[in-house]
């Protein structure tokens, strides 16, 4: 009987991010092999010469597979950011037939191919596992026939591994997906939730393996503990880059823990002799609303000034290290030491000096970029929203007049004060972190920044304001503020638009900018009458 198999590799394994956004999971070195080529070499040995494989993160990392394995046809999943491996299966769905299915990071002692199922029984891999477990869990009958499946587990049989899919079992899967396939929620499904929902109509056996025998590495820590040379053979340039700051060796490196924060990087804390760090790596799309020079020169003015002691090395190219910071406190506007703390913050942020190593940057002309590039998937936004964009044009040549008349200078400007960037610590220090944004400016493009980004009441804004100038406006530094809140709110509506539309996370301020260049520019307009 001729068997095939078809091996999942589109997904970004999350948990094993900054690795991840190197190369994916399945080409990971796991004791001097690479993940996917040794569970390709183990299905050639066991007979199987047509192998599947299903890409779609960083698919041309893959690309070579056909060249090494004539056993090996690719298949292109692209759209495996929004759906889940089911959908792998739906792409790779004439190929089922009696078929083992895996996933390219899987890692098998003894090679389970070499099955010896004389009798052709579709099954399913599962293990025991005691205490608590986030795998598929499964009841049996006495016939190891699987009754049950679930997400997650205490003390039983846990789906770990491949499966097994003989032709009939495979007839009637393809026959409920392809009917199924673009109802509500079924493309985000894992293939065993849709097993799971049709288990009646599909007859699964649980073919047992002991604890350890089949490897489904979870996190960093828990592949280096079965791998202690990991991070020696893992080819990354992250590795690299810490060994060269901190002069030590990969196997120093410890305790590696990543920290969900920030839109366009992945950041991640680790130990290195006894201290902690954090290292910051640039995220795929941040070429397009950061410039990383600017960065660099402000990121260590800001470090010489006192105003963000944490760095320790930034790269031109992106990557930072910082000290961690323990003992952090969420930033209240409404503690007079916080906020007189950001207050003092952006005004030395001003007296950054403006050199030719940092480059200006025009909100309206760079938001306009961006979406213009989110156009392509959201259609034509500057007809939708027409009205705003022609009052936005009026405000913004008001403001540069007003520029040119009183002499405004530009001033190095952060460029996204928010709350997580602002981090107040027990003991009463305060850091201004993340720079990425930072370019010369009009000097109230940072309280802006703020203003516009939160859902502050008519009172609370005039408060913000007279706490930054230490004093009452006058009409023409109200009037101007106002003015900038407007071209500064802009650039805050054009990025998480363009997020968006490249599918990643967006943040939260989108309406609520929208909102206020809704709410003001009218009377922005009309105060420019007045002065």
């Amino acid at each position: 009987m001729k068997k095939n198999a078809i091996i999942l590799a589109a997904g970004k394994s999350n948990n094993f991010a900054p690795f991840t956004y190197e190369k994916p999971k399945g080409l990971f070195i796991v004791k001097n092999q690479i993940l996917i080529e040794r569970q390709i070499e183990q299905l050639i040995e066991a007979g199987i010469e047509d192998i599947y494989v299903v890409i779609g993160y960083m698919k041309e990392k893959f690309f070579y597979l056909e060249r090494k394995y004539p056993e090996v046809n690719l298949i292109m999943n692209n759209k495996y950011a929004r759906f889940g491996n089911i959908y792998s299966m739906y792409v790779a769905r004439e190929y089922l037939a009696n078929t083992f299915i895996c996933c390219a990071d899987h890692y098998f002692l003894e090679n389970p191919f070499i099955d010896g199922n004389d009798l052709n029984q579709s099954y399913r891999a599962c293990t025991y596992i005691n205490g608590y477990f986030e795998e598929f869990s499964v009841d049996y009958s006495d016939a190891n026939i699987i009754t049950g499946c679930y997400m997650g587990g205490e003390d039983s049989h846990a789906m770990i591994g491949h499966g097994y899919f003989n032709e009939t079992f495979s007839n009637k899967f393809l026959e409920l997906l392809e009917e199924e396939i673009k109802d509500f929620g079924i493309n985000n499904m894992f293939w065993e939730e849709f097993y799971a929902k049709h288990i009646k109509e599909l007859t699964l056996s649980m073919k047992t393996y002991e604890n350890g025998e089949i490897l489904e590495f979870d996190s960093v820590d828990d592949l280096r503990e079965f791998d202690s040379d990991f991070l020696l053979n893992v080819d990354s340039d992250i590795v690299s880059n810490i060994c060269k700051v901190f002069d030590c060796h990969p196997n120093d490196i410890v305790d590696i823990d990543i920290i969900n924060a920030g839109f366009t990087n992945v950041s991640f804390k680790f130990t290195v002799g006894g201290e902690d760090y954090v290292y910051r790596h640039p995220g795929g799309s941040d070429k397009y609303y950061s410039k990383r020079s600017n960065e660099v020169y402000s990121q260590n003015y800001a470090k010489k000034l006192g105003i963000d002691n944490s760095l320790i090395y930034i790269d031109p190219t992106g990557w930072k290290i910082s000290h961690f910071l323990p003992n952090i406190v969420p930033f209240d506007l409404n503690n007079p030491t916080h906020r007189k703390q950001l207050m003092d913050a952006i005004h030395k942020t001003h007296e950054i000096p403006v050199t030719d190593e940092i480059k200006e940057f025009d909100n309206v002309v760079e938001g306009k970029k961006l979406i213009t590039l989110a156009c392509a998937t959201k259609g034509d936004l500057f007809r939708e929203f027409k009205e705003m964009f022609d009052k936005i044009d009026i405000v913004n040549e008001l403001v540069k007049s007003e520029r040119e008349k009183y002499d405004i200078k530009p001033v190095v400007s952060h460029h996204d004060i928010y709350y997580p960037n602002l981090l107040p610590t027990s003991d009463g220090e305060f850091y201004l972190i993340d720079w990425e944004y930072s370019s010369v400016n009009d000097p109230a493009n940072d309280i802006c920044g703020l203003i516009t980004r939160y859902d502050f009441t008519e009172e609370e804004i005039e408060f913000i304001l007279k706490e930054y100038y230490g004093r009452d406006l006058t009409p023409l530094e109200h009037r101007h503020i106002m003015g900038q809140s407007i071209l500064t709110a802009l650039y805050w509506i054009s990025w998480p638009l363009f997020r968006s539309s490249m599918d990643e996370e967006d943040g939260f301020f989108l309406l609520t900018s929208f909102r206020y260049i809704e709410n003001h520019i009218d009377d922005v307009i009309e105060s420019y009458k007045e002065l």
